[in-house]
């Protein structure tokens, strides 16, 4: 039996991410499956490993503000999409270091999107 263990609603939302990882740079338009206060879930095309630090900047479509905080790799679940030859790796990563305007910022998105009850 499954039991949720995320403190805060979330929402899905569509918006840009820079995501940098060791040196790395990712930047990439993502659906992002879910967001809420501690953390997301967002599809990638490049598997990060579990433990990776990441340094996040999200940026919401529709809105002239920029979400600032670090993170970590907490989950990763490789899958295959239809027509599509490469897999894709659902990853889910915990926010840390984020300041109290980035979190209002991210639970206002989540309120005015429709939320998922925890």
């Amino acid at each position: 039996m499954f039991t949720e263990r995320r403190k805060h609603a979330r929402a899905a939302i569509m918006c840009r991410i820079t995501m940098i990882s060791d040196l790395k740079i990712l930047a990439f338009n993502a659906d992002i499956q879910n967001i809420g206060e501690g953390g997301m879930r967002v599809i990638l095309e490049q598997k990060l490993d579990v433990g990776t630090p990441v340094d996040l900047e999200i940026f919401p479509v529709d809105k002239k503000i920029v979400i600032k905080c670090k993170g970590e790799i907490i989950w990763v679940n490789e899958r295959f999409q239809e027509k599509k030859h490469n897999p894709v790796f659902d990853t889910g990563i915990k926010f840390s270091g984020m300041h109290a305007a980035d979190k209002a910022e991210i639970k206002n998105l989540v309120l005015l999107s429709g939320f998922e009850e925890r």
